[in-house]
């Protein structure tokens, strides 16, 4: 089975939503955030980090196969102990001036909290091919996200140690991988309802998009 329309729709819904296109990144290329912007950024999207390998943990025990390899191998990547991601985006963090007290006690955004429970929901709860529509929603896109934000991280905002960008230079990478082995499952072992799918997908897509609206639209005295 050759899920080509599936793709071709999917490729078209992560077009539509790339984010990229948010306001939010597209000010981070120009050099326009400020550094409490930046700051807010850095500590309510951490939640979302540091409760994604927790995500492909409960996905993993729903499957079996080769599927389950590929979700585990992400898996030991997100918590490699030599470098854990969550502690990588936290070493981000503290390069523009967030700490550990900071990211702990500043309360989460809605946005923020609604991409985590939708990511939450998403992998266990829903048919397996939407949540791995979901996860190739979301990684399909890293790369290229975290290819820009490497740029004005050195260009605009003075981060250019090697532990500020850590997190952001070790997904340019590993998720062209994450994308292809996504694409590879769906493309071949995707059944089930097709526009159930989409729906899923584009609702992971909102998700993600909304946690950027949700620090791109919060006042002065909501910032770190």
């Amino acid at each position: 089975m050759v899920n080509t329309d599936l793709l071709r729709k999917l490729d078209a819904a992560i077009a539509e939503k790339n984010l990229l296109k948010h306001p939010f990144y597209q000010d981070w290329q120009a050099g326009k955030l400020s550094r409490e912007a930046l700051q807010l950024y850095a500590a309510q999207y951490y939640r979302h980090v540091e409760a994604f390998p927790k995500h492909l943990r409960v996905l993993a025990a729903r499957t079996e196969g080769p599927l389950q390899g590929l979700i585990r191998e992400n898996l030991a990547e997100e918590e490699n102990p030599a470098g854990p991601h969550p502690k990588l985006w936290r070493d981000f963090a503290a390069a523009v001036g967030v700490g550990e007290d900071d990211i702990t006690c500043c309360p989460a955004l809605p946005g923020t909290q609604a991409v985590v429970q939708k990511f939450r929901e998403i992998c266990g709860d829903r048919p397996v091919a939407e949540a791995v529509a979901a996860l190739y929603a979301y990684e399909s896109q890293v790369p290229e996200v975290a290819t820009t934000k490497v740029d004005g991280l050195k260009k605009f905002y003075g981060v250019t140690q090697p532990e500020g960008l850590a997190y952001f230079e070790i997904h340019e990478e590993a998720d062209k991988a994450h994308r292809a082995a996504w694409r590879g499952w769906l493309e071949e072992h995707a059944d089930g309802n097709e526009e159930e799918i989409l729906k899923t997908a584009n609702e992971a897509l909102d998700a993600l998009w909304g946690a950027l609206d949700a620090v791109h639209m919060a006042k002065p005295t909501e910032t770190h």
